[in-house]
């Protein structure tokens, strides 16, 4: 019996998608390195808006409002890749550490738990990815610290599905 051209088709297809193997979905190689200059005015203009928003932050106490003010760094993944190439939103915290020596970096991988069951590494293999990424940038290893976080920490709902918000890295400064 003949195997119908269609059924062989989707086999290549799920065989060369992203398939959790590390790198698969977009590869390190292709990820250019960013220009100095970027990096540290992203890392300027991101410090300059954070400070305007403690700032007004601070005027809303003195009249009593509470405002909660959260800075969100995450990088969010399609599902079952390891990889991304939208990466901008990384280059204020490459530009922060290449400004001040002190400053280190947690990177958190997520996953979620609908990939966690097909792939145990690829929280992992994200966090690996950014870390790569970073040192691309000028980042020395040893001012990185990778955690994962597997699908333990659920951003948004796991439904059967998952979903965006709980696949990505995220990102805990700390200093020396």
């Amino acid at each position: 019996m003949r195997k119908p051209l269609y059924l062989i088709i989707l086999l290549q297809f799920l065989t060369y998608s992203c398939g959790g193997t590390k790198y698969k979905c977009v590869k390190l190689e292709s990820i250019e390195k960013v220009s100095t200059e970027i990096l540290t005015r992203s890392a300027d203009s991101i410090a300059e808006l954070r400070m305007l928003a403690w700032k007004e932050k601070d005027e809303a106490e003195k009249e009593g409002l509470i405002l909660e003010i959260n800075f969100q760094n995450s990088i969010y993944f399609e599902q079952n890749c390891n990889s991304t190439s939208d990466l901008e939103s990384s280059y204020h915290m490459i530009g922060s550490m290449l400004k001040y020596d002190k400053l280190r970096i947690q990177i958190i991988g997520n996953s979620d738990s609908v990939e966690n069951k097909t792939n145990s590494n690829i929280s992992r293999e994200r966090a690996e990815f950014i870390q790569a990424v970073f040192i691309k940038n000028g980042i020395k290893k040893n001012r990185i610290e990778l955690i994962d976080g597997k699908s333990d920490r659920p951003f948004g709902l796991q439904t059967e599905n998952g979903n965006k918000e709980n696949r990505r890295v995220d990102f805990v400064y700390m200093t020396e």
